[in-house]
């Protein structure tokens, strides 16, 4: 994840940057091995001493391989691309693989800083960043962050720096 450097302004330094916990990405992994066991059952099932079969066997293969695309390989760069980044002079969400997105809010906007984790989100060690700033934007909302609480911590740690600088 060293592409956040390249974003950084001249007088800022990188504290902490992650991705979504991987958990976000099972549902996706589940689809895909159901597209290829359907897949799989189809080609079984196919008779391939026919001319239609074989053709319907390059079908079944196509259609699977395009639903991985769709319902696999998309959400897999979506996932790879959305970074949260801390740096010492702002939190910052990038995301987007062909259309980038980023929101950022400087230290010295935030004001409170709130995590929430599930007993399951607990249980797999990731949660929800809320973070509140004192400006026209308002709530930044950080969803599957792995060790939300240390990254809260580490925010606090840095928006109490950023506020000691003369």
């Amino acid at each position: 994840m060293a592409h956040a450097e390249r974003h950084l302004a001249d007088d800022e330094e990188l504290l902490y940057q992650t991705r979504q916990h991987w958990t976000e990405m099972v549902s996706e992994f589940l689809v895909l091995v159901v597209i290829w066991v359907v897949a799989g059952i189809l080609l079984f099932v196919l008779p391939t001493d026919e001319d239609w079969g074989r053709i319907a066997t390059y079908v079944v293969i196509g259609l699977g391989v395009l639903a991985s695309l769709r319902y696999w390989l998309v959400p897999l760069l979506k996932w790879r691309s959305k970074v949260y980044v801390l740096t010492t002079k702002r939190i910052y969400k990038r995301s987007g693989f062909l259309t980038k997105t980023s929101r950022s809010i400087p230290l010295v906007r935030v004001n409170d800083v709130a995590f929430k984790a599930t007993l399951w989100e607990r249980i797999m060690r990731y949660g929800t960043l809320s973070i509140q700033s004192a400006s026209e934007q308002g709530m930044m909302t950080l969803r599957h962050v792995p060790d939300p609480e240390g990254f809260k911590n580490l925010i606090y740690q840095a928006v109490d720096d950023q506020q000691q600088q003369p």
